[in-house]
């Protein structure tokens, strides 16, 4: 019987502890990116991301060249493909990029339709 209870919690903490992670090393998401969505309105068309752990989930920011500052929402990061959210001017918009050779290239999706994306690793966290 306590084999059972021990598997059956087991199997219970698996999913959890993954869940923002995901397969690929976490520590190519991690850090410092200057951004560039060059079809985003004044303001908001440069940037950094800044991307971090806290508590085995991931973590980030905007931050604009003005100082303004967005926390970002529902970060992943699994095979390679970093997802979050955030909300701009109260609209909740979406970025989905790519991560390859410490480039970062997707979509960020609003009302406005589809914006590209493109980000090159300033820094790593430590």
């Amino acid at each position: 019987m306590k084999k059972l209870l021990v598997i059956i919690f087991m199997i219970g903490i698996i999913p959890v502890s993954g869940k923002s992670l995901g397969t690929a090393s976490v520590k190519e998401v991690i850090g410092e990116w200057t951004f560039e969505v060059p079809s985003a309105p004044y303001g908001y068309e440069k940037g950094t991301l800044v991307i971090s752990e806290k508590e085995s989930e991931l973590a980030g920011e905007v931050k604009f060249a003005d100082g303004y500052k967005i926390q970002l929402k529902d970060l992943t990061f699994t095979d390679g493909v970093f997802k979050c959210g955030l909300y701009v001017d109260y609209e909740y918009v979406k970025l989905t990029a790519k991560i390859k050779d410490q480039k970062m290239a997707g979509t960020v999706k609003t009302s406005e339709g589809d914006m590209e994306l493109a980000a090159s690793k300033v820094k790593a966290k430590e």
